[in-house]
């Protein structure tokens, strides 16, 4: 089972994008999934922007998540098991949250990055009882090791 994971980080803020990569990829092979996806590191005008277009809420958020599989025309079987998408983070706002809930902000950062990967698994929280919640708390403490090296 292949993951590959892309990181391209438009803000300067991320240090250590291989702990990034490696947290995304980790989960995913976690799901059992294979796979691309990219995790873009925006501002927060550009994931403004984006949460305006695809969720109808102009306002800067922490994490998006794109499946590819499941749009019309992309280039990958969708139901093969497979992944391809992307996760768009925006690292002022996870700090702006980790500050407002009084965490860490790598261990937000890791929360985040873990959240949108799930997204790409197939998870929705906003459909679920809650397995979703349950299962980001779960991979969070797995792979702290990972989250230990992130940092905004």
């Amino acid at each position: 089972m292949t993951v590959v994971v892309e990181v391209v980080d438009d803000t300067g803020l991320v240090v250590d994008q291989e702990a990034v990569k490696g947290l995304v990829e980790a989960v995913l092979h976690a799901e059992g999934v294979s796979g691309e996806a990219a995790v873009a590191f925006v501002d927060e005008a550009s994931i403004a922007a984006l949460n305006g277009r695809y969720r109808e809420s102009n306002v800067p958020t922490d994490v998006l998540a794109f499946d590819y599989v499941s749009e019309p025309g992309w280039p990958t079987e969708a139901g093969s098991g497979g992944v391809s998408g992307e996760v768009v983070v925006c690292p002022q706002v996870v700090i702006r949250y980790a500050g407002e809930e009084g965490r860490d902000p790598a261990a937000q950062l890791g929360w985040t990055l873990i959240h949108g990967a799930l997204h790409l698994a197939g998870y929705d929280h906003e459909t679920d009882d809650g397995e979703m919640r349950e299962r980001e708390r779960r991979l969070l403490e797995q792979f702290d090791g990972f989250v230990r090296l992130l940092s905004v």
